[in-house]
């Protein structure tokens, strides 16, 4: 198999996220800042780097916007 060959639909743990987490990754794929989602959440920033931190250590990635791109590549937004 060639190791570009990457199948991001196989058990991904895209799968355990839960809404908010989709969704403040959603706007961050958009360009939107941890204040940015908090003001369109009516939620605190805090809050925003708990949501982002939670995604991250579930999809074993490094960084939110690893974890963006894999939720969008597993359909998730």
């Amino acid at each position: 198999m060639n190791t570009m060959d990457i199948n991001f639909s196989q058990s991904s743990p895209a799968k355990n996220l839960t809404q908010r987490e989709i969704e403040v990754l959603k706007w961050s794929a958009e360009g939107k800042t941890a204040g940015d989602i908090a003001m369109i959440l009516c939620l605190k920033e805090r809050t925003i780097h708990f949501h982002i931190a939670s995604a991250i250590q579930k999809m074993g990635v490094c960084n939110k916007t690893a974890a963006a791109v894999q939720a969008a590549l597993s359909g998730m937004f």
